[in-house]
């Protein structure tokens, strides 16, 4: 019998020891984390330069780190229960310890990569910056995510998890060595231990009411913000929906200027120069200490400053839709080019093209960015250009991988380059340019040994020191990169005898936030730094070194423009003339991606509401330019401060709605009737001849026309074809036959080459495509393979027998 009863105890024992082992090690990991985190926590909360500081600052982070704890105390326990639950089964035992362990580096990565998404971002890392980070497809989120996690901070971080698992695995077999009263003792002083540790860190974080984004999870601020975003309080209060500060012009009264130009009116062209993440206090006009910006300090005699301008979101395509629409963008975290690109609206370039102007926007990074590319389409822009169409003397930034997209860019002296050889292609037409830069996004990128070849001037090889701040000092000399690039179009409208009758705008997208109000680059907030941002114009005919101090947005710049030209403006536009005498002295700005942030200035007062926090700031800025000190107080009228937010924000959902709503409506736009192909060829032995086909069936043949070909090397084809696109011609093929196509197919049919070093050979260039008169971009061209050809900014080149392909919906909305 008592052989029986041994041998039936033997696995039970097993499994108990199992459990023990188990347990014990997840205890010992679990505490150990947590400690880890209040290390990784004291350098968000108390951030200390010598080691002997860090150590100093270790009880605060302890302190500071009770959301750690009860992530990790709750992690623990459930693994625990699942121990006992599974206890029996060594498969279901090793997956909850598997899995436990997995939750521990995800805890400990993510809460190590905190530290630096607080400093950068201001917050713990957002589903919303995932969303603006296009989920890390764009260089923001991405360059902010590998920032937060370089090479030598993964070392540290390698090391310190070792450490903990190390450790936890020791301290687990320690204790396994204690007897039965031993084992107990421990145990329950850790328990106590913790529940005094949960008791004493819940009220330090409520008495010493520290900020939400030092303190808070990283893990469970995401998942909140994902599951949890709060209705604004702004969207239910009682407010105008259609608030007269943000009417369009249709739905205003008629204004007046005071704006007088001279008669007959100088202004034959107009030129847009944007700066990527510029804030108005780098520019040594605008008071910027650093010499970085000669080029428009030069010409300050013959302009007009305005400095009380702002971008409504601290983002680009924010930027890019009000430069276009004069309107305010739709509320969320989306965008407007992101979420509506082929919404009809009136455009400053549609405007200016009804009215004979050349249009081109020329792009030195990658206009696909948030569909920025589709958005621009049928805008009434004869040339979009973006890194991809430029053709430069110095290699592009590639920072782009199959991972990461979209975030090459080129150097702003090669598009500068680009747009003065468009200015002067065609010198008897007037023309509306706008060139972007790209070198001042974050990261900076200046250490490359290529930024040496792109230098301000033959004077300066390389980086210029302005600051000891080695991100600082980078972006610094960017800008400095996108002032000489200034400074030579400039010099070329000069030369070219165009400059005075040119209306040179220059303006930021955005600013750029270091650490004044302790977070870095630019989405993460709406403070001066983060949206304040210049704006010039320049013409000696019209202005003389005057100051502006009208307050405005974005959305007023294409209005103001066409109010110095003399033009009507779009009954759609929201935006008003800087000049007019009835504008209200106000503007609204929002940032969605750092909580739900709102504001406006009105005169010298600025209003900061955050509706995830309630928090409400005012600023006297004549006053308190830098935002130090929050004048509101028990004592102010809340409801009076957020009333005009209210307005704004009620006003515009239901402005975009309805916009959304009436062009949902109209069926009629879904019907595909015309397919329109501007196209050329090189002519051997005949034309080039293109098959149309839609969903597989045969609906044209076109004989394409173009030039005879002499070319016998591939280079010498290649140019010829290049050079035959600028005499590309429409050809229109009706679709009414088939009103609702899923695929387009161009197909080239006759491909024919002399070979042997003989001349001549027979290729087709496809310049544009329009289905019902809309471009198609780029994004839905496929061609069959690279031996038929490519397509890059300027077109399609096919040199072989192939086809390309037309991905539909071909009307955006419809299937």
């Amino acid at each position: 019998m008592s052989v029986r009863r041994a041998s039936k105890a033997s696995p039970v024992s097993a499994q108990d020891a199992r459990f023990r082992r188990m347990s014990l090690q997840i205890i010992c990991t679990g505490l150990l984390s947590w400690l880890l985190l209040g290390v990784y926590r004291s350098v968000i909360v108390d951030p200390q330069t010598t080691l002997g500081g860090l150590v100093a600052s270790l009880p605060k982070g302890l302190a500071s780190s009770y959301y750690d704890l009860v992530v990790i105390a709750s992690l623990t326990a459930a693994a625990l229960i699942l121990l006992v639950l599974l206890k029996a089964s060594r498969l279901g035992s090793a997956i909850v310890f598997f899995l436990f362990y997995l939750a521990v580096l995800v805890s400990l990565s993510w809460g190590f990569a905190n530290i630096n998404l607080v400093k950068m971002l201001g917050e713990p890392f957002t589903f919303q910056w995932l969303v603006y980070g296009d989920f890390l497809q764009n260089a923001d989120a991405r360059n902010a995510m590998g920032d937060a996690l370089n090479i030598t901070e993964v070392s540290i971080l390698s090391v310190s998890i070792a450490l903990v698992l190390g450790l936890g695995y020791a301290a687990a077999r320690l204790w396994l060595r204690l007897g039965v009263i031993g084992h107990r003792i421990l145990l329950g002083t850790l328990v106590l231990g913790v529940a005094g540790a949960l008791a004493g860190t819940g009220y330090h974080v409520h008495a010493e009411a520290l900020p939400a984004a030092k303190i808070d999870n990283p893990i469970v601020h995401f998942v909140e913000s994902a599951l949890l975003s709060p209705t604004p309080v702004v969207l239910t209060m009682s407010a105008n929906d259609k608030d007269p500060d943000v009417a369009s012009v249709g739905e205003r009264p008629p204004e007046t200027s005071s704006f007088k130009a001279p008669t007959p009116n100088p202004i034959k062209n107009v030129l847009i120069f944007m700066m990527e993440s510029v804030p108005s206090k780098y520019i040594e006009t605008f008071g910027g200490k650093y010499p970085v910006t000669p080029s428009i300090k030069s010409y300050a005699a013959d302009s007009i400053r305005f400095d009380n301008i702002y971008a409504h979101a601290p983002s680009t395509h924010y930027s890019i839709f009000s430069l276009f629409t004069s309107m305010y963008n739709d509320i969320s975290y989306y965008g407007m080019t992101s979420r509506y690109p082929y919404l009809p609206l009136d455009s400053i370039s549609n405007t200016l093209s009804a009215h004979s102007f050349r249009t081109g926007y020329f792009w030195s990074a990658d206009s696909r960015f948030q569909r920025v590319d589709e958005f621009l389409l049928n805008k009434g822009l004869g040339t979009i250009q973006d890194y991809r169409g430029q053709k430069c003397a110095t290699p592009t930034f590639q920072l782009s991988s199959e991972q990461w997209k979209n975030m090459d860019y080129n150097s702003d002296l090669c598009t500068a380059q680009s747009i003065i050889d468009w200015m002067n292609k065609d010198p008897g037409n007037p023309f509306f340019a706008i060139m972007f830069t790209a070198m001042t996004h974050y990261p900076y990128i200046t250490d490359s040994p290529m930024f040496s070849k792109m230098a301000p001037s033959s004077h300066d090889k390389g980086l210029v020191h302005y600051s000891d701040d080695e991100k600082f000092n980078s972006y610094l000399n960017a800008l400095k990169v996108g002032d000489t690039a200034l400074g030579e179009i400039l010099e070329s409208l000069k030369q070219s005898g165009k400059l005075d009758s040119t209306l040179v705008v220059i303006l930021g997208d955005h600013g750029e936030a270091f650490g004044e109000h302790g977070d870095y680059v630019h989405a993460s907030a709406i403070y001066e730094e983060n949206i304040h941002i210049p704006l010039i114009m320049i013409n000696k005919h019209l202005f003389h070194d005057q100051v502006v101090h009208s307050v405005g947005g974005i959305v007023d710049i294409a209005p103001t423009i066409l109010d110095i030209l003399g033009l009507p403006l779009p009954k759609q536009w929201q935006g008003r003339s800087l000049f007019s005498e009835q504008r209200p002295n106000k503007t609204f700005f929002f940032n969605p991606w750092s909580g739900f942030l709102f504001g406006y200035r009105e005169d010298d007062r600025k209003v900061i509401f955050n509706a995830t926090t309630g928090k409400v700031e005012e600023y006297d800025l004549k006053a308190d330019p830098d935002e130090r000190t929050n004048l509101f107080n028990d004592a102010s009228d809340r409801n009076a401060l957020l009333q005009p937010i209210a307005g704004w924000v009620q006003s515009q959902r239901r402005r975009i709605a309805d916009l959304v709503a009436a062009e949902a409506k109209n069926s009629a736009r879904c019907t595909v009737t015309s397919l329109e192909i501007d196209a050329v060829g090189t002519e051997f032995q005949g034309p080039p001849r293109l098959d149309v086909l839609v969903d597989s069936k045969p609906v044209a043949e076109i004989d394409v026309s173009g030039v005879q070909s002499k070319a016998i090397t591939p280079n010498e084809i290649g140019v010829e074809l290049q050079a035959a696109s600028a005499d590309a011609k429409p050809f229109r093929v009706d679709l009414s036959a088939v009103p609702s196509p899923h695929l387009i197919e161009l197909r080239f049919v006759n491909d024919l080459w002399a070979g042997g070093g003989k001349p001549g050979d027979r290729n087709l260039f496809i310049k544009s495509i329009k289905v019902n008169g809309q471009l198609v971009p780029n994004s839905r061209l496929h061609i069959d393979n690279k031996a038929t050809g490519y397509t890059d900014g300027s077109g399609t080149s096919m040199y072989n027998n192939g086809s390309l392909w037309v991905n539909g919906p071909f009307v955006d909305g419809c299937v």
